[in-house]
């Protein structure tokens, strides 16, 4: 019995110890993680770690490089990237000092926020024709950066897209693209030719702040410097400016906090007044506002002098607190074409004081519900028939509604209009109504609303339309084409949701901890 025990024992050691070697072999050197064709990460092994990793090929089969995936390999010097990878995701390529050669594959459409941001020793990248948008940061501070070739395909730069890519010499930027942000290639010092945008409509602040370009601009009589058709700075220190012919956009915060700027003169074409661009301009009483001009932006008069604005037809949309504190504004017109406007746009202005309010609290102007208050009286709203369109954030906060009426008139109802109304459980849609879209955060915080019916007109449900509500299941109508996945937000009452048949593989349910995933029912 002993002599069998101790075979036993020997048996046990030897797997024991092979066991112990064999996970010391595989784990020495790192490890490639892919889950679901994802390219998730390197996993350190015991001897060799993925920050000492110089030269890496991505295998075939892979669609996706995951967030972070090789977030700070300070020694890797080259990737090869497999043809079918369609996405790099943020922060895919953080902090990889080293990195010089990367070609981008053809198929590739998606370079998410941060991708290579910190990539010191990148020297040159071909953007892909698939890709349309450079995000946020993607390129920020790649300070070997020289060669940039951007495809006839892309649309929009995001904030800091190529911040502080101080050996970038020219940038050739496609009419294709319509908006620059903020910072986009900023501290950029060595760039000193820009080709900008004939397709230009919204440039940011600070776009081309600390390049050898702005630097060695005319400044025109004007105090004005362009870029193209971008009117881009001005030097504050003219009471009267005129823009020039052919400026299509003038950028953010031109003349933000100009305290001299008495009138300015705008030729006819202007597509974008930008976010704060006239800012705290106090003496700002005149502006002559031509056809053609689609958006005024963020902030852009708040806190300015003007005391009457005459917008033209060609508007399209004001932004957040356009008009916001402009105390002498008692004159606008909103004209008919218009298709959003923002919260606290007229805010603290006599122009939307001295509005009287419906008996629902309601603020029209013509056939736009622009604001509301609480009337202290009924809990039940009726939108009045003929209004088209429901202004941002209008009923933001509202605890004393319960029920509200929309017509079937409305066809636009703007981001948050009923955000934070936890007292509301009933919403009705007049049969026929022609609303085509549920925007961002309208029904955020509605935490009574039990059901909802939504009007068969719709086409598209934008993110965060609803969360926090109360109901058990909804039925997504049948003509919606596009269901943003986190359209539906911390519902925790949700058990089901209907869903037209066009919409399977295409809309998908975000997990939430903390929420059992309701059952999908296709029709």
């Amino acid at each position: 019995m002993k002599k069998v025990k101790k075979i036993y024992l020997v048996i046990l050691l030897f797997f024991f110890i092979f066991y112990i070697t064999y996970f010391v072999l595989i784990n020495l050197k790192c490890r490639v993680i892919i889950k679901d064709n994802v390219f998730i990460g390197i996993k350190s092994g015991i001897i060799e770690k993925k920050e000492d990793l110089e030269v890496v090929e991505i295998p075939d089969g892979v669609s996706e490089i995951g967030v972070f995936a090789f977030a700070d390999c300070v020694n890797l010097e080259m990737v090869t990237l497999s043809d079918g990878i369609k996405e790099i995701e943020m922060g895919a390529f953080y902090n990889c000092q080293n990195l010089k050669d990367i070609k981008l594959p053809e198929k590739l459409e998606i370079i998410r926020n941060d991708a290579f941001l910190n990539c010191k020793s990148l020297n040159e990248i071909k953007i892909p024709n698939r890709v349309k948008i450079i995000e946020e940061g993607t390129f920020s501070e790649c300070s070997s950066l020289k060669d940039l070739q951007l495809s006839n395909n892309i649309t929009e730069i995001k904030e800091k897209a190529f911040n502080n890519c101080i050996n970038l010499k020219s940038v050739y930027l496609p009419d294709s693209i319509k908006t620059i942000g903020s910072a986009a290639f900023y501290n950029c010092s060595s760039l000193s030719t820009v080709r900008m945008s004939e397709g230009i409509e919204s440039v940011g602040e600070n776009v081309f702040g600390g390049t050898e370009a702005f630097k060695s601009s005319m400044v025109d009589e004007y105090g004005s410097i362009y870029f193209g058709k971008v009117l881009l700075y001005n030097n504050g220190l003219n009471d009267n400016v005129r823009v020039k012919d052919s400026t299509k956009v003038i950028a953010n915060a031109v003349f933000i906090n100009n305290s001299k700027l008495r009138e300015i003169e705008l030729p006819e074409g202007i597509i974008e007044i930008g976010d704060n661009c006239f800012e705290n301009c106090t003496a700002l009483k005149k502006i002559n506002i031509k056809e053609g001009l689609k958006r005024i932006g963020t902030n852009a008069f708040a806190g300015s002098g003007v005391a009457e604005v005459k917008l033209p037809e060609s508007i399209i949309e004001i932004g957040y607190g356009a008009f916001n504190n402009c105390k002498d504004l008692s004159g606008i017109n909103l004209p008919s074409g218009i298709e959003s406007i923002a919260g606290y746009s007229f805010e603290n202005t006599k122009y939307l004081n001295n509005i009287k309010p419906d008996e629902c609290g309601c603020k029209y102007v013509d056939n736009i519900l622009l604001a509301s208050e609480n009337n202290n009286g009924s809990s039940i709203i009726h939108i009045k028939a003929g209004t088209r369109l429901i202004a941002e954030q209008v009923f933001e906060n509202r605890k004393d509604i319960e029920e509200i009426y929309i017509p079937k008139s409305v066809e636009i109802i703007c981001s948050e209009a009923f955000f934070l109304c936890s007292n509301l459980r009933k919403v009705d849609f007049e049969d026929d109504i022609k609303l085509k879209e549920i925007n961002y955060f309208t029904f955020v915080g509605c935490s009574k609303i039990e059901n909802i019916d939504l009007p068969n007109s719709l086409k598209a449900i934008y993110a965060y339309s609803f969360g926090d509500c109360s109901f058990t299941k909804i039925k997504i109508p049948e003509n919606v084409e596009y269901l943003d996945s986190y359209a539906i937000r911390e519902c925790y009452s949700l058990k089901e949701i209907e869903l037209p048949e066009r919409l399977r593989g295409e809309y998908h349910w975000i997990e939430t901890y903390g929420i059992k995933t309701p059952k999908l029912i296709f029709y």
